[in-house]
């Protein structure tokens, strides 16, 4: 069944997701002429790469010429690593610092962040706080719809249930740490899986968020997985802080162009929904 997901046509954000290898300093001089209203992210940025940086390194983040909202995603395990990544780079101007809990190939390469950060919510809130305290000011949290260690027997993706992700939102939150919450609209699949087939094989759930937006009034959600750019239409208003495209701003990067034209940020999605 096919919906229309109208968001309000002030104060919405319209984000192109932090893309490994593409969404460095120079895909973002190439977007920011075509729309520059959208926020544009950095690649994750490990946090043990910035506990010393140089100034070249500081530069290659944010050169002192690129302007426009931009956001800082950091991915890490360690609270002191990455308070002090957050330290480090506090004077290049971000707009907001994000903590990745997202990312299903972290894990797979032996490390103890990215999505299998959604494993424990209390481990996740204690990064963000110290983030969070780094900064002087609430940071967000880009995550999925839960995290599953593998699929299940016959190759079959395991169940999502509302009431996890909303618990996994409240323990991160509920402190006031985390103000923005970004969620890829799928499930995490930790093992077994490649990246690539990450973002396709586990359904797509937006209703999952647009709910999520509704129960938590008090934070910012974005809405990723699946969009693009060209959805972007006439829309009135739901909770929905955000839209955010990926893969698809690298095949048509000119649609930013078409949505910066509008005369207002109005958006509307049409995704696909669960009868249940």
């Amino acid at each position: 069944m096919a919906v229309s997901i109208p968001l309000a046509s002030c104060g919405v954000q319209f984000h192109v997701a932090p893309l490994q290898c593409y969404t460095n300093q120079h895909l973002r001089a190439l977007l920011r002429p075509l729309c520059p209203s959208a926020v544009l992210w950095t690649e994750m940025e490990k946090a043990e790469g910035l506990q010393r940086p140089s100034a070249v390194d500081l530069r290659s983040l944010r050169p002192d010429d690129e302007r426009g909202p931009l956001v800082l995603q950091l991915g890490g395990g360690g609270a002191t690593q990455l308070a002090s990544a957050v330290r480090a780079t506090a004077g290049l101007g971000f707009d907001e610092i994000n903590l990745n809990a997202g990312c299903p190939s972290v894990e797979t390469g032996g490390a103890s962040y990215g999505a299998s950060l959604m494993l424990d919510g209390h481990r996740t809130r204690s990064l963000a706080e110290a983030m969070a305290e780094a900064h002087g000011g609430a940071v967000s949290v880009k995550c999925r719809l839960a995290a599953r260690a593998s699929l299940l027997a016959g190759g079959r993706v395991p169940e999502t249930a509302f009431e996890e992700l909303a618990e996994y939102v409240d323990q991160i939150s509920h402190t006031g740490a985390v103000s923005h919450v970004v969620v890829h609209a799928r499930a995490a699949i930790l093992g077994g899986l490649s990246p690539s087939k990450n973002r396709q094989v586990p359904p797509l759930r937006p209703d999952l968020v647009l709910r999520l937006a509704e129960v938590f009034p008090g934070l910012r959600i974005t809405l990723n997985g699946g969009l693009s750019a060209s959805d972007l239409q006439d829309a009135a208003a739901t909770r929905l802080d955000g839209l955010m495209c990926g893969r698809t701003v690298l095949r048509r990067p000119l649609d930013l162009a078409r949505h910066s034209r509008q005369v207002a940020v109005r958006v509307r999605v049409r995704v696909r929904v669960r009868v249940r």
